[in-house]
């Protein structure tokens, strides 16, 4: 005798299934008999993607360019002081201040990690505060370009959406290895020309983005 057990009620004249374990009774006087029960065993794992720009534990970033007379005019700001060589200073050169590490300029720790096959990293630039915005490309009347920020990514880590700011368009992405680890660091630097820029604060918030499918 072979019995498959299952149960169904009536109420109100509307079929409500009880949902019952999956059962299997076998009776037979003689020879070997077999019992089988399934089980629907599932496990849920949620899609993740960790994306950080900076050092661990710590607020925003910050990277900050600082142009100065070449050489540099110690004293008091405002006063006009004296200049000891033979010339006139020879121009303008750039310092660089990071926030989040201070330790070295110009330099962002970055890391990653996702659990899904064909995410993606763009960027995208917004308004900082009251500063001008970069211009597209490279630098126009005076105003420093997207295209005059370098971004240079350390090989087989993490890399930067395109080589410079003027990426940070949406449209490039570069691919973070799902199920792995990525480290790695951003280094900013400069491609303007210091004597082709007006007096100004120039600057955009750039925001990274970890995408998945």
């Amino acid at each position: 005798m072979l019995t498959r057990l299952g149960c169904l009620l009536t109420l109100g004249g509307l079929a409500s299934p009880v949902i019952w374990a999956d059962q299997l009774i076998v009776a037979r006087n003689n020879g070997s008999i077999t019992a089988t029960a399934k089980l629907n065993f599932n496990i849920a794992i949620s899609k993740f993607v960790l994306l950080r720009v900076g050092n661990a534990n710590a607020t925003q970033s910050s990277v900050t360019f600082t142009l100065a007379v070449n050489p540099a005019v110690a004293g008091t700001p405002g006063n006009s002081l004296a200049y000891s060589g033979s010339a006139v200073p020879a121009g303008l050169v750039t310092t660089v201040a990071t926030t989040n590490p201070t330790s070295s300029a110009g330099v962002l720790n970055v890391s990653a990690f996702s659990n899904v096959t064909g995410t993606t990293l763009t960027c995208s630039l917004t308004i900082l505060g009251t500063d001008t915005p970069f211009a597209t490309g490279t630098t126009a009347a005076g105003v420093p370009g997207q295209a005059d920020i370098k971004v240079a990514s350390l090989a087989g880590g993490v890399q930067h959406p395109g080589t410079d700011l003027s990426a940070c368009n949406g449209s490039t992405s570069t691919a973070l290895t799902s199920l792995s680890t990525l480290t790695g660091s951003f280094t900013y630097s400069t491609a303007y020309s210091a004597s082709a820029l007006k007096a100004g604060n120039y600057g955009n918030i750039v925001t990274y983005t970890a995408t998945t499918p």
